[in-house]
């Protein structure tokens, strides 16, 4: 059975975790909502344009909200209510697409997956048992 467990629970070096996740061992996740708060700090994003496109998004539905807000005056008032869903739905794609733009940023840059594993950000999945015998004593891979 697997599990998820924190990096509070499992500390992998970068490395390790991408040799376990090339073995099949190990899947990497993260928060959406962490990755939307992380995407308006300018320091701690990874070095792609992956908070640049989170931002575009954003404004792009905003703006649409705003012009549904000028039709639902100037048209019929029922445009509004299509600016809400479409905001929202925009928004939860933008946080979905963050997150797994992070995520393949961790693949690749050592650097911003030390970061967020300062922060406690990652999620790792695990099975069970492989965590029980192989990482919870802290005989993950370190090479």
């Amino acid at each position: 059975m697997q599990k998820i467990y924190t990096c509070k629970d499992l500390s992998l070096t970068h490395s390790a975790m991408v040799q376990l996740r090339k073995d099949g061992k190990l899947n990497l996740g993260i928060n959406d909502e962490l990755t939307a708060k992380l995407a308006t700090e300018n320091k701690q994003g990874p070095k792609t344009s992956a908070n640049l496109a989170f931002h575009f998004w954003s404004w792009v539905g905003f703006a649409g909200l705003a012009y549904t807000v000028y039709l639902s005056f100037a048209d019929s008032w029922w445009w509004f209510i299509i600016g809400l869903l479409g905001i929202s739905v925009i928004h939860k794609a933008n946080k979905k697409g963050n997150s797994e733009n992070y995520l393949d940023a961790a693949m690749t840059d050592p650097e911003f997956y030390e970061r967020i594993r300062g922060l406690n950000g990652w999620l790792y999945q695990v099975e069970e048992e492989f965590y029980e015998k192989e990482l919870s004593s802290g005989n993950a891979l370190d090479s």
